[in-house]
């Protein structure tokens, strides 16, 4: 490992590296300056060196990332780009498309966790999310020979307890599997990075260096006080909407960052109100849409306001970040989940609240999401300054707040010695033949960060009782101290799925009815799907559905909120209104988006088990997976299949007697036109996609 503080008298531009002029595209067409660290990192690129770039928000590490991608093209290399989400991954993509003008092959796989490593193949650079590039691991370690160069954005989150495990595992197979492969890991500042590069044998570049200089201040005492000294009046009960106030005054926007999706909303419509502030000729509203959250935006964004929280539905979180990042917001009131989330800098940023309901307890934030969250403020090439300013509650808070603008960020610990990761891990090790014994077992996890931090002789229980389990179950055999994968393990492996959800599975195709309620139900009691919380008023409901029907109970703490779960989904496959559906469970159109596409993969996964234990049930499963991603009956699922009809266009085809490809191919336009939210263009398009799909069957 090396560390290096390198002082440059001379200036390099992005144009002096040797690159096509093109490749400024990927920067807005600008030509800069090279900050020290980047011109530092851009050197042990051209080593052909690992190196971990740690540095703060909007420093510059896109640019690091992009030329060590062209460099490795040129080399003939290929690339994975690893991002932590998949809104960050089409985020990336976007970008990254610049690069086809080279000749590059980019391309982007968030899911299908049994697609094969072949992909990589096909692509010069392939962006990927932790999971994906952990499962195609799964599915076979020589990949690792197929990459040169892995580009890990946001490394710090390997820290994260749920995704976290997924990119340590992808990180420590590939150094073990190809020592020569090149890992980029780009994050903020880290506190403990020298563990990170013991672990990853590589570089380390540390900088505090800000491109845009960062003023902190606090509000107290209906003052707002920076670390100049510098003082401003507020109003008392006012100090929020004046503060936001005195920064959109001098031409900047402003991210508010508060503790629940509750108050992201209040706060916004209160400000939306407050502060007199419209929008720029020419914004319109979003398309009608159905869901509160829809509703509240379009009344609030024309007065230059919004909130952002994962309880929005996907295309309404991006609009919300385009509007911004176009100026046409000027206010956005966000959770922390946008600070970990897509690059939106703003020229100021206000937590308004440092405490948070978790785990049953009130407690502060850690100083690595105030981090995070401070980080956005100031937009580099169009600010000289940004502002982050933490609002105090109560005098006591005040020390807090000191403490988080002087001290470091938390240091980032491995949670790979999970019990759960241990025994997910330990079978994709055995799948891929890198687990033999438990002696090789333990020889990869040597190579992780875990073992960097702790004595791995403290995880061997949790290993041996994993091996045990994964044996005395039927997904791994033993002949001596040999280890060897069954067939249903390597296709557990293979699909992704947790070792308890893969028996849970394997149960209900032996023992349970195959219907509709109940697979859902099976599904909802997975490890793998996040259940929604249900809420004590919601008590008699659930009981309600439990005692009319004959489901089988299972010994789990969140067992009832898995029920709730189970009757979100059940109502979306049945397709009731989204709208109906977020009234009914007090959830929002991101918190059934997430479920869907977690429930969707499942009952994939069940329908390949239900291969090899019940052949005739498989097709039923398959067809469950497809009606969970477009929330239908399974009536109106051909017509799904034509290009721009959902759950809601289909039905009404189908009310209106269109109840096949075959009929919508041979429809008139003007008898399509008079079904509602049918254009003219639109059954042209139609009429015209269905023929197509009757032609080519």
């Amino acid at each position: 490992m090396y560390m290096h503080h390198l002082h440059f008298t001379e200036r390099m531009r992005i144009s002096d590296l040797g690159l096509p002029d093109n490749f400024l595209n990927l920067f807005d067409g600008s030509d800069y300056t090279l900050y020290p660290h980047q011109k530092d990192a851009v050197s042990r690129i051209n080593e052909k060196k690992s190196l971990i770039l740690s540095v703060p928000t909007a420093s510059g590490k896109t640019l690091v990332a992009y030329v060590a991608i062209f460099k490795e093209y040129l080399r003939h290399g290929r690339c994975i780009y690893i991002v932590p989400l998949k809104a960050l991954a089409s985020e990336k993509f976007d970008e990254l498309k610049e690069l086809r003008q080279f000749g590059m092959r980019v391309g982007i796989s968030v899911g299908d966790y049994e697609e094969s490593p072949e992909i990589l193949k096909r692509f010069d650079v392939l962006v990927c999310t932790s999971e994906k590039a952990d499962s195609l691991f799964h599915h076979d370690p020589s990949m690792m020979f197929d990459i040169s160069l892995i580009v890990a954005d946001e490394l710090h989150l390997v820290g994260d307890p749920n995704r976290g495990p997924r990119l340590e595992m992808f990180l420590t197979a590939a150094k073990y599997m190809n020592p020569d492969i090149t890992i980029l890991g780009l994050s903020a500042t880290i506190s403990n990075s020298t563990e990170l590069s013991e672990w990853l044998q590589c570089d380390l570049i540390n900088s505090d260096f800000r491109p845009v200089e960062l003023r902190k201040g606090l509000i107290s005492d209906s003052t707002m006080i920076f670390d100049d000294s510098e003082k401003i009046k507020l109003r008392r009960k006012m100090e929020l909407q004046d503060a936001v106030s005195y920064f959109i005054n001098q031409g900047g926007q402003v991210l508010v960052f508060v503790n629940s999706r509750k108050r992201a909303e209040d706060t916004a419509i209160k400000l939306s109100l407050t502060l007199g502030l419209s929008s720029d000729e020419g914004l319109t509203e979003p398309e009608e849409k159905t869901d509160r959250f829809a509703r509240i935006l379009a009344t609030i964004i024309p007065r230059g306001v919004a909130f952002h929280h994962a309880g929005l539905s996907g295309s309404d979180r991006k609009m919300v970040e385009d509007r911004f990042k176009a100026g046409e917001l000027k206010v956005i009131v966000a959770t922390p989940t946008l600070a970990a989330g897509v690059n939106l800098p703003a020229r100021a940023v206000i937590i308004r609240d440092i405490t948070r309901f978790s785990d049953g307890a009130v407690g502060y934030i850690s100083n690595t999401e105030v981090n995070q969250m401070l980080g956005r403020a100031g937009r580099p090439k169009f600010d000289t300054v940004g502002y982050g300013v933490i609002y105090s509650a109560n005098p006591s808070s005040i020390e807090r707040i000191r403490e988080y603008f002087n001290g470091e960020p938390e240091p980032v610990n491995s949670n790979l010695g999970n019990g759960r990761m241990i025994r997910f891990n330990t079978l994709a090790l055995i799948s891929t033949g890198l687990g033999s014994t438990k002696e090789n077992i333990l020889k990869f996890f040597q190579r992780s960060l875990l073992a960097v931090q702790k004595d791995l002789k403290s995880m061997e229980p949790a290993l041996d009782s994993s091996i045990q389990y994964l044996i005395e179950n039927g997904l791994a055999k033993s002949l001596g101290e040999r280890l060897s994968i069954s067939q249903i393990g390597k296709l557990v492996s293979d699909l992704y799925i947790d070792p308890q959800t893969a028996i849970l599975f394997r149960d209900y195709l032996s023992n349970g009815n195959h219907e509709d309620e109940s697979a859902i139900t099976i599904i909802s009691m997975s490890q793998d799907l996040q259940p929604i919380n249900m809420r004590s008023s919601e008590q008699e409901i659930v009981e309600e559905f439990l005692m009319s029907r004959d489901l089988p109970y299972f010994d789990l703490d969140d067992y009832e909120s898995r029920i709730k779960t189970a009757m979100v989904l059940l109502d979306w496959i049945n397709e009731v209104g989204i709208d109906q559906i977020c009234e009914k469970y007090g959830i929002g159109p991101g918190d059934i988006q997430s479920r869907i596409s977690t429930a969707e993969w499942m009952a994939f996964a069940l329908g390949r088990m239900a291969r090899m234990f019940l052949p005739q049930k498989s097709s039923y499963f398959q067809m469950l997976s497809l009606r969970l991603g477009e929330g239908i009956k399974s009536d109106i699922m051909e017509l799904t299949t034509v290009p721009n009809i959902g759950r809601v266009r289909a039905r009404r085809l189908y009310n209106a007697g269109i109840k096949s490809v075959e009929q919508l191919a041979s429809a008139s336009v003007e008898s399509l036109k008079r079904i509602a939210g049918f254009s003219d263009r639109l059954s042209e398009e139609t009429i015209s996609h269905a023929a197509h799909l009757r032609d080519i069957r």
